[in-house]
């Protein structure tokens, strides 16, 4: 019989103290037989979705709360009272939800302040829980106080009527029979009610040792500095209890038990019911729906993009998707994309969809995305699926520079109260584990450093140790290269008996993995998310708490991207992207150079063999997606001839087909080296673009939709789970569904096992085709503009740094290899940012100069619209920069229309200082004095100043004063390699 509810309960998403995962909370709860289990994380809703989404597929109550913390001045948050609240119903969520956005707003970044008047109006739907020792009453009835304890619970019960209850806890502590004996007092003279909970803090007992080595992380503490400040629990007795253990602890006060199936029954609310809030797009008039706008939109853009005279595979494609989108009444936020793609545009904000949209054709009639799914043969499902039932997830590249305008126009038009940005959680990998760990563990700075050098960034604990048993302190079955590595500990010995010191250090080190590995995608802090948006109909802080960002002057919600798309949220990710920043330097710059704004990205000819020559011999230097040295050296190789085989290019070179072993067997077929097989003749279709080898998620998908007879939704689960960081385990799960329907199919079963082990490897490596795609369409428009347009593409790439993988010096030297003559930086005839001249001429700008950047671009720019300048005085003044940014310009020579030399140029620097020092009697008094003589500049102190000042040489390069000795030295030069 479940006769116990557990009400008050921390996952790990109470930062660096609960130490189980929601997930392993609601498992753990079903199996005791709780009549339901609260999840009240610190301070926020970050666990609630998993802990909900977990509880709905096991069909178990799952509560939602939080545990609130008071402000109180000159105390650290973690000593403040606190306060648990229950939701029971819809208006107790958005009343919760607005409580916890306006303590954390109060405060900063893991510093939440709740006020008694925030409550008041805040409290309907709400049950309250005294938080026992850490509530307001008991911390006075502690310390003696108890008209103190009488005056805060008599508030609190004014506050929630009938809905707030003493919380009784009994953790065997030696005053908890006490505590528990005055709260019981206090509640009958108030005659309020009492409710036991264990204020859980883990759900295994043997997670005990781990919480307190959380708690240390979280205060920067060794576990005995911890000890010593009172800061960890003293038992572990925090652990999730089964009802029957309960009602023994509290057999006393039966009425505490069975008050907390009252409180359970009352709090009916789950979260899932967060639907229906899509914003209400506008439209216009005279449409009937915005399904039938969305329509509309669609079908004007399809005759601009395919032609007034559409294909009947065109229109069949876009009424397929759009009877998907009708039927999952998705119309608003397509509409929405729309809306901001359309507002970018006229902004002149360069942007291009990435990602799976790139398979939609109604996203490429309403331009959302500029790649053709209907030519490229890409799957929809890949990004939408009736079946997945999910809001699709559409990113969006801006350029970079531009981004925070389009951030801007969403806050506009859906206001602050109903947009922000989402939450990235930042989960422990394995050398911040080691780090953070070690140092609990009492290991020094340099030691967990060494330990953690020894570990790939992203290697994963599971490839390091097994699963953890009952006890992370009894662990012995570590595998050798860990055994290897906890021996290279340094640490000091303690005394150990039974154990030499050697020994000693080894337990030492089979702790910390023991720990690590417990800790792995344990979430460590909230951090923003590049660029996702989520944008709600109700006020946000009613819908999704916010809190601030570390970044200044942002707010965040407190779920992530796949809990927003959990709950059905709208999230839109709007990225900064430096390519598309190029690419619109470049469209300006031409279209001054020539007085045409033709060249965009949509009017780029398609198809031109100039580019793909100059993409075959690897001369891709600042190109987007294959200017890296590993694309170099495959290039020559693949020779692309047209835009597919950029599309492969863009997904070969990657660690999957890299370590599956796929780029070889690709290279020797295309080069008539190896014939072309195919694992099933029925993949033939999927496979031939490819020549047999799999290079996509898409072609997966299709795999398992022909040879396993998957539907297309299934066949997303597959490329989910291929994508998924335990991919190996979700594929053993699909596995008997897919073998299966191969051998329904007409395939053998030895053919379907080899089969699907392919898959299994694909998983490893498969890269979306959509992403390709779209990564390739700015490949080849950048490639294009290179070649055809050097001078234009050389200022532009200049103009948007950093960016790539290329310093400026490499860069200019590049365009001098394309016949790109590049002058300097000259006062009167440079502008801030580089430019083409009339001549065709790169000519530098300012900004190149250093300690000249965006804070000294608005004076430079005022100045130089007021006309040229008379002299250096004349500079100076108008320009009111600093001593050190003059200096830098006459070291880099922009002066040099009105000096000899550059030497001259800063001896006239220094006689404007000497001047302004005397002030204006001295200037009356000023004799005339012989000119200053300066020796003239070698060619190589000349190049040492260019680099000094501008990190490049525009008229010669550096090496050239070092030729000598080099072919002294047989030192070949790169161009006569081929000899």
């Amino acid at each position: 019989m479940k006769n116990y509810a557990e009400l008050h309960c921390w996952s790990n998403f109470t930062f660096l103290e609960g130490a189980s995962h929601p997930e392993e909370l609601v498992q753990r709860g079903a199996e005791l037989g709780l009549a339901a289990l609260a999840l009240t994380d610190r301070d926020g809703f970050y666990g609630t979705v998993r802990f909900a989404k977990h509880a709905k597929a096991l069909q178990f109550p799952a509560i939602c709360g939080a545990e609130l913390t008071f402000e109180r001045e000159g105390e650290e948050p973690h000593r403040r009272p606190r306060l648990v609240l229950l939701v029971e119903d819809e208006a107790g969520y958005a009343n919760l939800a607005a409580l916890i956005s306006a303590s954390q707003l109060r405060g900063g970044k893991a510093d939440a302040r709740l006020r008694l008047s925030d409550l008041s109006g805040h409290t309907n739907g709400l049950t309250a829980l005294s938080a026992s020792r850490h509530g307001l009453a008991e911390r006075a009835l502690l310390s003696g106080d108890s008209a103190g304890a009488k005056s805060a619970a008599s508030d609190l019960k004014d506050l929630f009527d009938n809905r707030f209850y003493f919380e009784l806890q009994h953790h065997l502590r030696p005053d908890d029979s006490a505590l528990l004996q005055k709260q019981l007092e206090l509640a009958k003279i108030l005659q309020l009610p009492c409710v036991a909970t264990n204020g859980v803090v883990y759900a295994h007992k043997a997670d005990a040792r781990l919480a307190d080595v959380l708690v240390c992380v979280k205060h920067k503490l060794t576990l005995a500095q911890a000890r010593e400040q009172l800061l960890l629990r003293p038992n572990s007795e925090f652990f999730l209890k089964s009802p029957a253990l309960m009602q023994r602890i509290f057999r006393p006060y039966p009425q505490a038990i069975r008050n907390t199936l009252e409180i359970a029954g009352r709090c009916q609310f789950r979260l899932d019911r967060l639907a229906g809030q899509f914003p209400q797009f506008p439209i216009p008039p005279d449409q009937a729906s915005r399904q039938t706008y969305l329509r509309k939109l669609v079908y004007e853009g399809a005759a601009r993009r395919y032609g007034f005279s559409l294909e009947s595979k065109v229109e069949r494609q876009m009424e397929y998707e759009l009877g998907i989108i009708a039927r999952m009444d998705l119309a608003g936020y397509f509409l929405i994309v729309w809306d901001i793609v359309r507002a970018a545009d006229e902004l002149g904000v360069l942007c291009q969809g990435r990602g799976s949209a790139a398979n939609s054709a109604v996203c490429y009639a309403l331009g959302i995305t500029a790649v053709d799914p209907i030519g490229g043969n890409l799957l929809f499902e890949r990004f939408l699926s009736e079946e997945r039932n999910e809001i699709p997830d559409i990113d969006i590249d801006f350029a970079h520079q531009d981004r925070e305008k389009v951030i801007q126009y969403v806050y506009d038009r859906y206001g602050r109260e109903h947009a922000a940005m989402t939450a990235e959680v930042i989960t422990y990998r394995t050398r911040s584990a080691i780090r953070d760990v070690g140092k609990a563990l009492g290991l020094s700075l340099a030691q967990v450093d060494r330990l953690a050098a020894e570990f790939d960034a992203i290697e994963s604990l599971d490839d390091v140790i097994a699963p953890l048993p009952d006890s992370v302190v009894r662990r012995r079955d570590l595998d050798a290269s860990t055994n290897m590595r906890a021996s290279r500990l340094d640490v000091p010995t303690p005394p150990v008996r039974e154990s030499p010191p050697k020994r000693a250090a080894s337990v030492l080190g089979e702790r910390l993995f023991a720990f690590c590995r417990r800790i792995d995608g344990f979430p460590r802090h909230m951090g923003i998310h590049s660029g996702g948006m989520v944008i709600t109909r109700d006020p946000l802080v009613q819908v999704a708490p916010i809190e601030w960002a570390t970044m200044r002057d942002r707010t965040i919600v407190q779920w992530d991207k796949d809990d927003l798309q959990d709950l059905g949220l709208i999230k839109i990710d709007l990225l900064g992207l430096g390519m598309l920043s190029l690419l619109r330097e470049t469209f300006s710059i031409y279209a001054r150079c020539t007085g045409e704004k033709s060249l965009a990205l949509h009017t780029i000819p398609a198809d031109d063999q100039s580019t793909y020559e100059m993409i075959g011999h690897a001369d891709t230097i600042g190109v987007f997606q294959i200017e890296s040295r590993a694309q170099q050296s495959m290039l020559p190789r693949m020779r692309p001839k047209c835009f597919y085989d950029i599309v492969m290019q863009v997904a070969i070179i990657r660690p999957g087909p890299i370590q599956g072993d796929m780029i070889h067997p690709f290279l020797r077929r295309r080069n008539g080296l190896e014939p072309v097989t195919y694992p099933h003749p029925k993949l033939k279709p999927i496979l031939e673009r490819t020549l047999g080898v799999p290079l996509f998620q898409e072609q997966g998908m299709r795999m398992a939709i022909e040879a396993g007879g998957f539907t297309p939704g299934q066949a997303d689960q597959l490329r989910r789970a291929m994508g998924h960081k335990r991919s190996h385990q979700r594929m053993a799960e699909i596995y008997p569904h897919l073998i299966n329907g191969m051998v329904q199919n007409g395939i053998d079963r030895d053919a379907a096992e080899r089969l699907f082990k392919m898959l299994e490897g694909f998983a490893d490596y498969g890269f979306p085709e959509s992403h390709a795609a779209s990564f390739a369409l700015l490949a080849y428009a950048s490639a294009y503009i290179k070649c055809h347009f050097p001078a234009i593409f050389g200022a532009a790439i200049l103009n948007v740094q950093p960016m790539g993988f290329y310093s400026t010096e490499v860069l200019i030297n590049d365009a001098k290899r394309h016949g790109v003559v590049v002058k300097p930086v000259e006062v009167n005839a440079s502008e801030f940012w580089s430019h083409v001249d009339t001549e065709g001429a790169l000519r530098l700008g300012f900004h190149v100069i250093r300690e000249l950047g965006e804070a000294q671009r608005t004076q430079l720019e005022g100045a130089l619209a007021q006309g040229p300048f008379i002299d250096i005085v004349d500079f100076a003044k108008r320009t009111q920069l600093g001593r050190e940014a003059l200096e830098n310009c006459a070291v880099a020579g922009a002066f040099s229309p009105w000096f000899g030399s550059r030497r001259e140029a800063m001896w006239a620097l220094r006689g404007l200082d000497e001047r302004e020092a005397r002030g204006e009697l001295g200037r009356i008094m000023e004799i005339d004095e012989p000119a200053a003589q300066f020796a003239a500049l070698t060619e190589r102190q000349e190049t040492r100043f260019d680099l000094w000042a501008t990190g490049v040489s525009p008229k010669r390069q550096p090496i050239e004063h070092f030729r000598k000795y080099l072919d002294a030295h047989g030192v070949i030069p790169a161009a006569r390699l081929v000899e």
